[in-house]
């Protein structure tokens, strides 16, 4: 009998979704993936490959006189729509990350969103957004989602984020194992053997999961389904499950690597659990790092935020204030920021390129 592979064990402990628009990965997995994620460096390396020059040509042909992003919302949303048939569940974008700071812009870029996605047949309950998570994507978030356009918190740090995740009803939440800073520089990755214990950012995760199933507890308010991104080996990936997490997005050469690894890990009776809260509860050999924050270093005085906080208040100056006086998620925030912009402008040249060429500017 064939050895099932390490990303099939993954998917009988929780649930697999795929960090990539491309259609031959989502179709290559043993199994039906649920969500597909994405971000502009991931469009911007989908879109820009040789083999759509033809569609993106098309594209711009129809929408090149209403600019280049209107030409964007609808290749993006293309590129997403063909995957819908093969997931279970939701496709995503980003908003612009050039709106980070500004509330009414971000809900304007996501109407925009939202209305190419629905022009490429794909309804509300098909599809979210993602919204790099500032203080001004946490109030534009709570219009959106109370709109039935539902939202992910994506680009998030910290505890305080996903309690701005929350209030703001969103869907999904998608914290970063990983920094931006780490992919770019392998010497800045954590040298761990156990990272589900030893991560420093594992701590963080099990603040969020624990948070979020205390308030439904208390509450019976729906939480934002845990989406972690941002991993770099197997190791990592299957920390997550051991966590708790709902959902984990995976990057193609990560499910690569895990399709052509067999399982011969020990056998785990854990099973999914029917509900993301309900019987969450933490590891035992993990509940140490319930009281620790690594990533706070001396300066954490043992408090965690609190859900009584509101991070809404006055456009989400709340959490845009702690975001600013903390130096590690500013910084973190920033340059994840600055990828996405710089991944945007790469589409933007080649777009504006194009429709210089067929004079339609």
């Amino acid at each position: 009998m064939p050895t099932r592979s390490l990303l099939e064990r993954l998917e009988s402990l929780c649930n697999v979704d795929v960090d990539d628009v491309n259609l031959d990965v989502i179709k290559s997995l043993p199994f039906t993936a649920h969500n597909q994620t994405s971000n502009q460096f991931i469009i911007a390396d989908e879109l820009l490959k040789p083999e759509h020059e033809e569609f993106l040509e098309d594209i711009v042909q129809k929408y090149g006189k209403e600019g280049w992003e209107r030409v964007s919302n609808v290749a993006s949303t293309r590129l997403c729509a063909r995957n819908v048939p093969y997931l279970s569940g939701r496709v995503l974008l980003q908003s612009s990350p050039r709106h980070v700071n500004d509330p009414e812009a971000i809900i304007e870029n996501c109407h925009a969103i939202a209305q190419a996605f629905e022009e490429a047949g794909v309804p509300r309950d098909r599809f979210a957004i993602k919204i790099p998570f500032s203080g001004a994507g946490a109030y534009a978030s709570r219009q959106l989602n109370a709109e039935g356009i539902r939202t992910l918190a994506t680009a998030v740090f910290s505890l305080e984020q996903a309690i701005a995740a929350s209030q703001a009803n969103c869907l999904f939440i998608s914290p970063y194992y990983n920094e931006i800073a780490a992919h770019l520089n392998p010497s800045l990755r954590p040298d761990v053997q156990d990272p589900a214990l030893e991560h420093p950012m594992s701590a963080r995760i099990i603040h969020i999961l624990e948070t979020y199933a205390r308030a439904y507890k208390d509450t019976g308010k729906e939480q934002p389904i845990m989406v972690i991104a941002s991993h770099f080996n197997n190791a990592e990936i299957l920390a997550m499950a051991e966590i708790g997490c709902q959902h984990i997005t995976i990057r193609s050469h990560n499910l690569k690597e895990l399709m052509e690894t067999p399982d011969v890990l020990p056998p785990v009776a854990a099973t999914k659990p029917k509900h993301p809260y309900a019987e969450l509860a933490t590891p035992e050999r993990l509940k140490v790092l319930s009281t620790l924050d690594p990533l706070s270093g001396s300066n954490w005085d043992g408090n965690r935020a609190s859900m009584e906080t509101d991070y809404m208040s006055d456009g989400g100056a709340k959490l845009d204030q702690y975001i600013k006086q903390d130096a590690l998620v500013s910084k973190r925030l920033q340059d994840a920021i600055d990828l996405f912009l710089d991944a945007e402008n790469k589409i933007k040249v080649a777009i504006e390129k194009k429709i210089s060429e067929k004079g339609l500017n």
